[in-house]
């Protein structure tokens, strides 16, 4: 937990900032300062839960004195104009997956990042890197008991035909009709796992997608995608937002390495040469159920507090982000494209 308590600010209360809001009160090594929505009963509602905070409406939340850190829940779409007003305010930064909407603005706050105030801490929030199955899987690849990773897959198969229902309050559109892409909201989640459990970069992709199940989204509702990484291991992400089932567990994770195999939340592990067939075990790891916002959020003070790299930093997410985005442009254009990579100038990283 964090030596002292860091003054937050956070911007956007639908679900998500909502949800944040409440893991701060939980955290105690944080004290919500300043909230801030363009929906006014969406401030002042969570303003009753969080009676110390300024309510703000407006960019006069990023003015505020007593802020030091900014806590970003904005639509997919909105990230960049209050990422660059925190950072450009001096502000440390955790902001919402995907980092962004589209390749441009990905690199607008890269770059303005690069320029931010020296010791600013900026998260991404992939929010699987904190379950602990996943961690335990990376742990297991990383001190080389699975061997060397040669093709994996990763899911987001989640029925959202609800989001059709909801309009926004204040514009009176649904923005997530609009300007939702399957792969970048939602795959992005299962490509940043797979980046992180393998420690690889993703250099190429290509791939296809439909429009049937879920007619009301402008983009397509299927889109499935091959990445190619550099060092030539292969995976296959599929997005779908209209299937008639719920989220399959652990987003049916796959890895598929030389020495052992992982499915979801089970792994075979060949204890010789001669042990051609494992038997699957469960990963030894708690199970949590939902989203672990607590310890991403305690992460992120801990980063702030004890100036180390957050788990998942701004480059780190970048790339998550940036990938996604590229395989829909491959999507679009119908072709295998190159993906931008992003290196943090530091060097640093963290478990």
């Amino acid at each position: 937990m964090a030596k002292r308590r860091v003054r937050v600010g956070i911007i956007g209360l639908g679900h998500n900032g909502a949800a944040h809001l409440r893991a701060h009160l939980e955290s105690g090594g944080s004290e919500i300062v300043a909230i801030c929505d363009r929906n006014r009963d969406a401030v002042e509602k969570m303003g009753e839960e969080c009676r110390t905070a300024r309510r703000y409406t407006d960019d006069s939340f990023f003015e505020d004195p007593d802020m030091e850190a900014v806590s970003i829940h904005t639509g997919d779409a909105d990230h960049k104009q209050p990422f660059l007003k925190a950072i450009r305010a001096g502000k440390h930064v955790l902001v919402e997956k995907p980092l962004a909407n589209s390749e441009e603005d990905i690199h607008e706050m890269v770059a303005a990042a690069e320029h931010a105030a020296t010791g600013v801490k900026i998260q991404v929030g992939y929010i699987l890197r904190f379950n602990p199955v996943f961690e335990e899987i990376r742990r297991m690849v990383v001190t080389g008991l699975l061997g060397r990773i040669y093709y994996m897959e990763g899911d987001y198969v989640h029925n959202l035909l609800y989001q059709a229902g909801k309009t926004d309050p204040v514009t009176g559109r649904n923005w997530y009709l609009e300007q939702e892409i399957p792969l970048v909201g939602g795959g992005s989640h299962p490509l940043d796992l797979l980046r992180w459990i393998s420690g690889k970069e993703v250099k190429r992709v290509w791939g296809y997608s439909n429009h049937e199940a879920f007619p009301a989204m402008k983009h397509d509702d299927c889109q499935v995608c091959l990445f190619q990484f550099e060092d030539g291991t292969i995976a296959k992400v599929a997005s779908l937002y209209a299937p008639r089932r719920d989220v399959p567990p652990y987003y049916n994770l796959r890895v598929y390495a030389t020495n052992g195999t992982v499915e979801r939340d089970t792994v075979a592990c060949a204890t010789s040469e001669a042990d051609v067939h494992p038997e699957f075990k469960p990963v030894t790891a708690e199970r949590t159920q939902g989203h672990p916002y607590l310890r991403e959020i305690v992460d992120w003070l801990e980063a702030i507090v004890n100036d180390r790299p957050p788990r998942t930093s701004l480059w780190d997410g970048a790339n998550s982000t940036m990938a996604t985005l590229a395989a829909v442009r491959a999507l679009r254009e119908r072709k295998e494209v190159e993906v931008p990579i992003f290196r943090d100038p530091s060097s640093a990283s963290h478990a």
